[in-house]
């Protein structure tokens, strides 16, 4: 299996949701993920003080199904996916200018955030990595 690096843009739940389970799948059969997020995608690793459901505006018409689908064990929760992402060895990076501009601090942040750093820096770390971007 191929190494991945991806990067997360939208913060769309269906962008954010497929993202993750292509580097769960890639981290299952061996490979290795670095994840990325940047700009909308930062909401899903802000530190939140509810279990409340984060979903953009534009997602409001899936609400209730996904409420639903997590209810009957059909679909998890975003939170449990990226914790599972994490405990088989993804790494999780965040874009420094998008955290300035949604006034995010690296302790707003959720634990499994690895580090921050630029593009390039994320970009030259996945040199050898296929890159993909959500």
């Amino acid at each position: 299996m191929k190494n991945l690096s991806i990067i997360f843009h939208s913060g769309s739940y269906d962008r954010v949701n497929h993202g993750l389970s292509i580097a769960l799948s890639a981290l299952l059969m061996g490979g290795k993920a670095k994840l990325y997020f940047t700009h909308g995608s930062l909401i899903y690793l802000k530190r939140k003080k509810d279990k409340s459901i984060t979903l953009l505006e534009e997602d409001e018409d899936c609400r209730g199904g996904y409420i639903k689908s997590v209810e009957n064990g059909h679909v998890e929760m975003m939170e449990e996916t990226i914790k599972h992402c994490k405990e088989v060895g993804a790494e999780f990076f965040v874009c420094p200018a998008s955290m300035a501009i949604l006034n995010i601090s690296k302790n707003g942040m959720i634990a499994e955030v690895d580090r921050v750093v630029g593009l390039a820096s994320f970009i030259s770390e996945s040199e050898e990595n296929d890159l993909i971007f959500v």
